[in-house]
């Protein structure tokens, strides 16, 4: 949890029902601990541009990123905007996910979050892990 985490994911983001269990959800978290998680991270090497469909497309060699965690792929597109939301095969294209995960460190504020001064706010104002800013 804590590597998907880091990496911004946002698909498993969404807001529990604080008096009742959710339906259908994109998490379960006994179906990843206590014991294990196997997250296998793909680069793939592809001649051409491939799209979801397994067609290729006019241009030059491209690489894509793909993350499985435990056998199931986690679409890309789901959690960052820049990533094509329309790739059920949950594969980006190398460089544009490294270019979203440049702004990770910034907006992960970790000084400010482990060591800032800053007051507790109520639940549902966080969603991204990062404490509020005053002002």
């Amino acid at each position: 949890m804590s590597i998907l985490t880091a990496f911004g994911f946002r698909q498993f983001a969404g807001f529990l029902n604080q008096t009742s269990y959710p339906g259908p959800h994109n998490l379960t978290v006994s179906h990843l601990e206590p014991f294990a998680a196997r997250l296998d991270i793909e680069l793939i090497k592809t001649p051409s541009p491939l799209a979801a469909d397994r067609t290729y497309a006019p241009g030059n060699e491209t690489t894509y990123i793909h993350f499985i965690l435990n056998q199931r792929t986690l679409p890309l597109g789901l959690n960052f905007p820049e990533c094509d939301a329309n790739r059920l095969d949950g594969w980006c294209e190398l460089d544009i996910f490294l270019e979203v995960q440049k702004g990770s460190t910034e907006l992960a504020q970790y000084d400010y979050a482990c060591n800032g001064d800053y007051e507790v706010v109520p639940w549902g104002m966080i969603t991204d892990g990062a404490p509020l800013r005053n002002g």
